[in-house]
């Protein structure tokens, strides 16, 4: 079960299984280490090659799908914050900006946008128009998940990036965020996570990183 990739869940409940069929049985006894799930690891985000790509993609494909990945990138909202947004929550001046989210249940919080994602939903309000009402909008009226997700898929096939779906955008958000220089209860709050352990993972960087922070630390 280990070789064919199954969860340690899946293994620990066929070894429960075969446990106790042997407490059931003639007497006989077996003893199996548990598997341990391992902690979560460095987050899948894009590195910031892939992410350019995504983003050039994005802008060949037209105002509403680039302001919808820069919603995503750039404000590290959850897919169905991104589904519910209106025009009203969207909020734009010269020099500043910032996005409403509505998460589970009456959960709200403001997130600030930077200057490309306020240019691309500028871009796209424009076209849109100032109505009120849905911000992603189709043939049939707003967006739906699965609208909003095909999208993604779609500039992720464009950009060379298959399966690439909205969480990982959201990932990326939150890892740039540390990468960045942002404090742990800052790349909680931004994104919106429940607790400071959701946020943690995003501060168990990967082999990769971790190399080229050696180098950078001890370069000569």
């Amino acid at each position: 079960m280990r070789s064919a990739k199954a969860s340690p869940s899946s293994i620990n409940q066929a070894l429960a299984a075969v446990t106790l069929l042997y407490e059931h049985g003639p007497q006989l006894r077996i003893t199996v280490k548990r598997v341990r799930v391992p902690r979560p690891g460095e987050p899948d985000a894009l590195s910031p090659a892939q992410q350019g790509k995504v983003e050039r993609a994005s802008l060949r494909r037209g105002a509403r799908d680039a302001a919808i990945i820069a919603v995503l990138l750039y404000a590290g909202a959850r897919l169905e914050e991104c589904e519910r947004l209106d025009l009203d929550d969207v909020a734009i001046t010269a020099r500043t900006g910032s996005i409403r989210l509505h998460g589970k249940g009456d959960e709200v919080h403001n997130v600030p946008l930077p200057a490309v994602a306020r240019q691309r939903l500028s871009a796209w309000i424009a076209e849109r128009g100032n109505h009120p009402g849905p911000l992603w909008t189709g043939q049939r009226g707003r967006l739906t998940i699965s609208g909003i997700t095909q999208v993604v898929l779609a500039v992720g096939e464009a950009a060379g990036i298959k399966g690439l779906r909205p969480h990982r955008l959201r990932h990326t958000y939150a890892t740039r965020l540390r990468q960045g220089g942002a404090d742990p209860a800052q790349v909680q709050a931004l994104p919106g996570h429940a607790s400071v352990e959701t946020s943690s993972r995003y501060f168990r960087a990967g082999k990769a990183e971790q190399a080229t922070v050696v180098e950078t630390i001890f370069e000569q």
